[in-house]
């Protein structure tokens, strides 16, 4: 009875700490939300960008609460905001660059937006569209891989015109007579098997919510790594920490744990934010040495 009263109070704590969040939302009518890329197979080690695009009917300076999605597969070198008013509205738009170290798919969450939809009042979650790329070997490299390849099939064949050569001389005559072709066989293509990308493991997850955790410790960022762990443990972004408490595999005293700790850094209020934030990363490490 006990620990029920403990959860209910948590419960009724968490409900009031998100009305408080949903009164600081801004009051958006979003026309459209997009996240797209400037390179539809972007190329090993070679740059590219990134780019959210928010358009919304109210006028205003700038845009809160919009978060990037966790770029674990890529390494961001910086951003670029720009938030332009008109007539018609206003349109935010995000430009971050980044680079792929490895081929192979790149999946990209969806960006999210919490604000109050100014056509209910009601406080809301938008989505972008996620990206899929395939990241590529460059060109350059191709190029290369290539040029060595005939190289050597040259290398190969001069060894070859070598010992026919030294073969003519031993039989002498014989060959003469016969006028025996020399034929060669064509060395097979060296092909190199696809390998599909190894899906991440939940530790691995773990371990990088906590790094984002552990270097911004901003209210976004705690955010953003409670929607990965909520989306990790197959919920939903709509649903409270009491739906996620509820489904399979969420008894373990760590998971719990770790759970309440990012619904409280989260939505804690200011002063509370950066204990919060603390208390939730001590969570996250202790939840991925018992996954080891």
């Amino acid at each position: 009875m006990a620990r029920r009263l403990v959860a209910q109070l948590g419960l009724v704590a968490a409900a009031a700490l998100c009305v408080a969040h949903a009164q600081t939302l801004q009051r958006l009518t979003v026309e459209s939300f997009v996240l797209n890329s400037d390179a539809a197979r972007p190329r090993v080690d070679v740059p590219f960008h990134l780019i959210v695009t928010l358009r919304v009917r109210e006028r205003v300076p700038e845009i809160d609460n919009l978060q990037l999605p966790i770029l674990a597969q890529l390494e961001l070198l910086g951003d670029e905001r720009q938030t332009v008013s008109g007539p018609r509205g206003t349109q935010y738009r995000e430009v971050i660059t980044v680079v792929a170290h490895s081929a192979g798919t790149l999946a990209i969450a969806p960006a999210t937006l919490q604000a109050i939809d100014a056509r209910d009042g009601k406080p809301k979650e938008w989505f972008s569209n996620p990206l899929t790329l395939e990241a590529g070997v460059p060109a350059s490299q191709i190029i290369h891989d290539g040029g060595a390849a005939i190289l050597a099939g040259a290398v190969i064949l001069l060894r070859l015109l070598l010992v026919v050569i030294g073969a003519a001389f031993v039989v002498g005559v014989a060959i003469l007579l016969v006028r025996r072709a020399n034929r060669t066989v064509p060395v097979p293509p060296v092909t190199t098997p696809t390998v599909a990308p190894r899906p991440r493991t939940r530790a691995e997850l773990i371990g990088d919510a906590l790094v984002v955790l552990r270097t911004e410790r901003t209210r976004a960022a705690a955010t953003r790594v409670r929607g990965a762990v909520w989306r990790m443990l197959g919920a939903s972004e709509g649903e409270t920490l009491g739906d996620v408490l509820r489904r399979p595999g969420t008894r373990d005293p760590a998971v719990r744990e770790m759970l309440v700790g990012l619904e409280r850094s989260a939505f804690t209020y200011d002063a509370d934010l950066q204990g919060a934030i603390e208390d939730a990363c001590g969570a996250l490490e202790r939840y991925a040495s018992a996954l080891g």
